[in-house]
């Protein structure tokens, strides 16, 4: 998540934070099919750079709708709070979901080739994993939550600036 906040910060209106959250779940869903079935591997098709590249025509697709969707649903519960306006633009562009799922998906892929000996990100011409034991996990996870900080606060600075530039309707 963490690199996913960062991107948002530094790219807002043309990046979509609900899509690549989709996107991270919908990749694990495999892995979590093969966990409570106890087949290994459990990293598999989607877990490759190919396989994440359906994933993103997909996601890309389905996203933008499903992002407005759930960021309607987040304005009528954050309409009643009454002491901070919390309610967000709910428009997502086509470009923002692409963004969204192809950071996503390609992301996870890479993040996950470094702790994982079981991906085989280069399937079906390599079942090469050059990547995984490469970096420390340790520093790879802090690394993350570093910029997921970073990126979050960026990201609440910019919002706070703009409200306070252009004043909210209901």
């Amino acid at each position: 998540m963490g690199i996913g906040l960062a991107a948002k910060a530094a790219a807002s209106r043309h990046f979509s934070i609900v899509v690549f959250c989709v996107t991270q779940i919908l990749l694990d869903v495999e892995v979590l099919w093969h966990l409570i079935r106890r087949d290994p591997p459990l990293h598999r098709s989607s877990h490759t750079y190919l396989g994440a590249s359906v994933v993103v025509v997909g996601l890309t697709i389905v996203g933008k709708p499903v992002s407005q969707w759930i960021k309607a649903i987040w304005n009528r519960i954050a309409v009643k709070c009454r002491d901070a306006d919390l309610t967000i633009n709910t428009e997502t562009t086509w470009f923002a979901s692409f963004a969204g799922a192809a950071f996503g998906a390609y992301s996870h892929i890479l993040m996950d080739s470094l702790f994982h000996g079981d991906i085989e990100p280069l399937q079906p011409w390599s079942s090469v994993n050059r990547l995984c034991g490469v970096i420390n996990p340790h520093v790879a996870e802090m690394g993350c939550i570093f910029l997921g900080m970073v990126g979050l606060a960026w990201f609440l600075w910019t919002e706070r600036k703009k409200r306070k530039t252009t004043p909210v309707e209901h």
